[in-house]
């Protein structure tokens, strides 16, 4: 088998680890890289990116991850870096201009559609998908609580866009999982084709049912908190493993930090100079500026086909994986 350990991961990627254990003084690159892999992936989710495979067809993009670790950390500060330096020209373009354009489109699309089909007034049919669409109110790029009925409105607003992701982040897992128990229940259902049944609701002449949409949207997810917080030993603990064994203990990817802290190598000037090196600056400004064009309307539905060779090695980790679970007790 191979040594998975000793591929080399993307230099973007690393190039982003490197700058968030400057700012964090925390060394610890195998959490960030987990932490950094979930919004890349979910920037491309966002925007529908696909990957075309011969085995499985179309996958769409996305990822769910969750990252543990003591107070201190800096889970918290590293997420902040991500969102606010890398990541916040992409959101803000998606927003303001990627998604309304891409949703005109697509609203026109579905109403010239349905007049076909129904034989109906295709200005009506779009006036009423105009409705419905402002209707279940502004896009939320990221929330951290909500209910399943909001989640299934969320989910008909983006098939109605055919663009956006569900983006769940849940900080400090351990004291909000018991709360959300109805929401991640939902998501086990949204992984990978991010499809979910409807619920069924009375048809009334105030509260007309919307007519059901089938396509994918999907759905991303980042718990992160402090481990002696979910593994309690009580109810909370239970319930975490119980999730684990309906599902998600297979569609997580899972971060273990241990500070290692720079202070430990470092002296006092040598961590200040980190801190402010000007290099970190521009390079942050590099990515932000490249992450900010991938926002743009003609990387919709991005398409990357899967070559042969990156196949067969998805195919020899999966063998390895279940070669080491075999040799485990079921329970």
């Amino acid at each position: 088998m191979r040594d998975f350990d000793s591929l080399t991961d993307h230099p973007v990627l690393e190039e982003m680890v490197n700058i968030i254990c400057k700012k964090t003084q925390n060394q610890n690159r195998n959490f960030f890289r987990v932490e950094v892999a979930y919004f890349l992936a979910k920037m491309a989710s966002t925007m529908r990116a696909r990957i075309k495979t011969k085995d499985r067809g179309d996958i769409p993009v996305n990822i769910y991850a969750l990252g543990l670790a003591t107070s201190g950390f800096g889970k918290g500060h590293s997420v902040s870096i991500i969102e606010d330096y890398f990541m916040d020209g992409f959101k803000t373009r998606f927003i303001e201009a990627t998604l309304n354009e891409i949703s005109d489109k697509n609203l026109l699309k579905l109403s010239t559609n349905r007049s076909i089909y129904k034989n109906t007034d295709q200005a009506a049919e779009l006036q009423g998908l105009e409705k419905e669409y402002a209707q279940a109110g502004p896009y939320p790029y990221t929330f951290d609580s909500g209910t399943v009925p909001a989640v299934k409105q969320l989910r008909q607003k983006l098939l109605l866009a055919d663009a956006g992701a569900i983006n769940l982040q849940i900080d400090e897992v351990g004291s909000n999982l018991l709360a959300n128990t109805e929401i991640l229940n939902t998501f086990l259902e949204l992984f990978d084709k991010g499809k979910t049944k409807a619920k069924l609701t009375k048809n009334t002449t105030d509260n007309s049912r919307g007519q059901d949409i089938d396509g994918p949207t999907p759905a991303n997810m980042l718990l992160f908190g402090t481990p002696s917080k979910l593994l309690d030993g009580g109810n909370t603990e239970d319930m975490f493993f119980e999730f684990l064994q309906i599902g998600y203990s297979r569609r997580f990817l899972f971060a273990w930090g241990v500070h290692e802290r720079s202070s430990n190598k470092m002296t006092a000037e040598e961590i200040y100079k980190d801190l402010i090196d000007p290099n970190s600056s521009s390079m942050v400004d590099v990515i932000s500026k490249s992450f900010t064009q991938l926002a743009d309307p003609m990387n919709h539905m991005w398409t990357m086909t899967l070559p042969d060779n990156v196949a067969i090695e998805l195919v020899e980790y999966r063998i390895l994986c279940e070669s080491e679970a075999d040799r485990l007790p079921e329970h």
